[in-house]
């Protein structure tokens, strides 16, 4: 397995970034959903900060994966078999789940910004923590909870968007596998043979 694509199989550094990602984004819709089921205390806060910090490295890895699908060879190309329909489906979810592993990202670390709970000056000050190393800048003045909870609604029915989106994406790489048969999910397996 090279580390470039090619027109057949996807190379490592492809399939390397595709399965971690793919294990933050569903860690992450998991946690979120738990977290936000939680009374605000601590464990809550404590969720959230390592929510932010997981939701920090998807964004950047999201950022490389973009850039490795310009310089990393092409994807591989669609089967012949495939229909016209089937391929703009296929499309359109990939590009759909680009947009939303960065608005999800995005819209969280600005609602957190804005939050009020933000502010120094409030009674309870959360700063935007990544892993407890460094503080996120805020591009938003904190204090601004109108702000922060229209974003926060952007940010959770995007979470719902990208899990509909991944449960389509899920479901028809096993559709290809086990009743197609054809090499679709094996092509993306880390040892996948070719069928």
């Amino acid at each position: 397995m090279g580390l470039h694509n090619t027109a057949t199989r996807w190379g490592w550094m492809a399939k390397l970034l595709h399965w971690v990602l793919a294990m933050l984004i569903f860690g992450l819709l998991a946690l979120g959903t738990y977290m936000t089921s939680l009374e605000l205390g601590l464990e809550r806060l404590e969720l959230t900060q390592i929510h932010k910090s997981f939701g920090f490295v998807v964004f950047w890895l999201a950022v490389i994966r973009v850039v490795w699908r310009k310089f990393g060879g092409p994807a591989p190309q669609h089967l012949e078999t495939s229909k016209p329909w089937e391929r703009f489906v296929s499309s359109a979810t990939h590009v759909g789940m680009y947009i939303l592993m960065f608005t999800i990202p995005l819209t969280g670390w600005l609602m957190s910004s804005a939050s009020p709970l933000n502010d120094v000056d409030s009674y309870v000050y959360i700063p935007n923590m990544v892993f407890g190393l460094f503080e996120m800048p805020d591009p938003i003045s904190p204090g601004d909870a109108d702000l922060s909870k229209m974003l926060g609604a952007v940010h959770r029915y995007a979470g719902y968007a990208l899990a509909a989106l991944l449960f389509v994406h899920v479901a028809a790489a096993f559709k290809h596998h086990f009743i197609l048969r054809d090499p679709i999910l094996t092509r993306m397996l880390p040892f996948g043979r070719d069928r």
